[in-house]
């Protein structure tokens, strides 16, 4: 493996430090993104050769899609190689994805702070991987251009915010044990499967965590979404906006599940999410991973600089349209990323439960 001189029309993958892996890193790489070209790095020194030779490259569709950097190897280069990286003005938007191969444990907030915009550990989900680079893509240079290179492109949650939302929801996981344990065991009764259903969901700046809910369909019900896209709302839309997935009437959904939905009981386990920090009482709905993917361009990606929340300005504003335009609930959610506020948190509050009385059942 040596160092690039030139590049070529494809747009290459640069993997930093995988000495003992990089065979089978382009193995995985390879599967989603087809041949490639990849780059590997072993050294400071054949890195900063590159960026010798290649200091006049600055047309993007020549620099690289994603930088891979292998944790251990930023440890004992004690991130020299990412100072290098961050700085260097040809390659300051590319997505900087850090994989941890090894037993040490990585420390978010620090290497948030020096520049890398993720890391997986372990096994790594390499469809989601595609879809994270994707986004930051599209993301970093429109975070760029609207922050200006002073301001971080990580959002931070205010104090005032996450005092609310811990007091909030442990009032609520308090005082609603009781009706908690109940559905429970009526969901355990009538069906078989978990009690919790987990699923991928990009909420702030795209972070992916597990959304949580009480199960309200049948368990697989994630297999059958094809064969029913005959019932999507959204479906034949004339939209220029992204492209939705809500099913009229879900067959897929048990009796229970349609009791607790009407009366959004389904919500309640996201009081967890709340509590660890994943989402906010209110805020923008976090997204299904292949809803997500559509919004990494300028036009709608502002909605992620807003915390993910249970409830929003698009869920209290969507009744007075009762089928809201796809364009428009994206337009409600940037409103809310750009003007939020205690204030303007309480209103969507205070609305909030007329809106779940209203809720129809489509």
């Amino acid at each position: 493996m040596t160092a690039p001189v030139t590049f070529t029309k494809t747009k290459p993958i640069f993997l930093i430090g995988f000495e003992k892996t990089f065979d089978q890193m382009v193995d995985q790489l390879e599967d989603q993104y087809g041949p490639s070209e990849f780059f590997g790095f072993l050294k400071q020194s054949d890195f900063n050769k590159w960026c010798q030779r290649n200091a006049h490259v600055y047309d993007k569709s020549q620099l690289p899609k994603v930088i891979l950097l292998n944790y251990d190897f930023l440890l004992k280069n004690n991130f020299k190689i990412l100072q290098e990286i961050v700085k260097n003005p040809a390659l300051k938007f590319i997505p900087i994805i850090c994989i941890n191969q090894g037993d040490n444990k990585f420390k978010a907030k620090d290497g948030l702070r020096r520049g890398i915009d993720d890391c997986y550990s372990g096994n790594v989900d390499w469809k989601g991987f595609r879809k994270r680079v994707s986004f930051l893509n599209a993301y970093k240079p429109f975070m760029e251009s609207e922050l200006g290179e002073e301001k971080q492109m990580v959002f931070k949650m205010p104090i005032w915010k996450r005092a609310f939302d811990i007091v909030f929801s442990l009032g609520v996981l308090t005082v609603l044990s009781p009706l908690l344990l109940v559905i429970a065991i009526l969901i355990k009764l009538e069906s078989k499967g978990p009690l919790i259903y987990k699923s991928k969901r990009a909420g702030t700046g795209f972070q992916i965590f597990n959304f949580l809910k009480f199960r309200s369909m049948a368990d697989g019900a994630d297999k059958k979404i094809q064969e029913l896209s005959h019932l999507n709302k959204y479906d034949g839309e004339k939209s220029d906006g992204p492209s939705f997935v809500k099913l009229k009437n879900d067959p897929r959904v048990t009796r229970v599940g349609k009791f607790i939905r009407k009366l959004s009981i389904d919500e309640l386990p996201q009081m967890i999410n709340v509590l660890k920090g994943d989402m906010s009482i209110v805020g923008n709905r976090p997204l299904p991973l292949y809803e997500a993917d559509q919004l990494t361009n300028d036009q709608w990606a502002t909605r992620f600089l807003a915390p993910a929340g249970i409830t929003g300005w698009w869920q209290i504003n969507k009744q007075a349209a009762k089928q809201l335009p796809e364009s428009e609930r994206m337009n409600l959610d940037i409103e809310y990323a750009e003007n939020f506020s205690i204030w303007f948190d309480l209103k969507i509050i205070l609305k909030t439960i007329p809106a779940m009385i209203q809720k129809d059942e489509s």
